[in-house]
């Protein structure tokens, strides 16, 4: 008897209960397309992404056996089996997890900052925004030049274009074009026009921009000397 009324009070509940389209109706954010930059809202969800990816480079302890490792301040410690060891004897390979991080984790972020500053002014966000984005593509360019040495502008639609269609394909740029074509412009434009006190706690500024252009100027012109 229970059973029964159970049965019957259930089914009364279902016929009474609203419709759950529109909890199902999804508006899935898990990828930024094209259309998506060209509104203000879009521009600063992508600038937060392009500054969350820092932790993967600053996160992990990739980064420090990247600076200092093999260097008088550390050693490899207890990475003795990682790629903490690999870096401090030298024996380099290519799925070394230090390099690796780097290589996977800056071109989203470059491409990113590649929509955001073709799109920018058509959302009609300000200048200093689109600077943001400007300084975090020379920032990772550099990452990579400084790692690798020449790395590719063009990652799929034309150099420093923002790409939508995925490829398995790329080919590496001199680094001298590397510098000249994009880190010493996103730098100088970054310096012009970014505030000296950051809009936000934490996010950059004029300062870090002029920093990291001297930086540039000292590292590209140490390259020029050794070749």
């Amino acid at each position: 008897m229970k059973k029964t009324i159970f049965s019957i009070f259930m089914a009364a509940a279902l016929l009474l209960m609203p419709s759950c389209s529109d909890i199902l109706d999804e508006q899935p954010r898990s990828a930024l397309t094209p259309e998506f930059f060209t509104t203000e809202q879009g521009i600063q969800y992508g600038l937060t992404s392009v500054y969350s990816q820092l932790r993967w480079i600053y996160g992990p302890a990739g980064m420090m056996y990247l600076s200092t490792v093999g260097t008088d301040e550390a050693t490899y410690g207890d990475n003795k089996d990682g790629y903490g060891y690999e870096l401090d004897i030298y024996d380099i390979k290519a799925s070394n997890g230090g390099l690796t991080t780097i290589w996977n984790n800056t071109f989203p972020a470059i491409n990113t900052c590649n929509g955001i500053i073709e799109k920018g002014s058509e959302a009609g966000v300000s200048d200093a925004l689109i600077a943001e984005a400007k300084f975090f593509r020379a920032f990772n360019y550099f990452l990579l030049t400084t790692t690798f040495g020449d790395a590719p502008l063009d990652l799929g639609s034309g150099q420093l274009k923002f790409n939508t269609t995925p490829s398995r394909f790329s080919t590496r740029d001199k680094l001298e074009d590397v510098y000249t074509k994009c880190i010493f412009p996103d730098l100088k434009d970054a310096v012009a026009n970014l505030p000296a006190t950051p809009r936000r706690t934490s996010t950059t500024n004029k300062i870090a921009a002029e920093h990291f252009l001297a930086k540039a100027y000292l590292t590209y012109g140490w390259w020029l000397e050794r070749n």
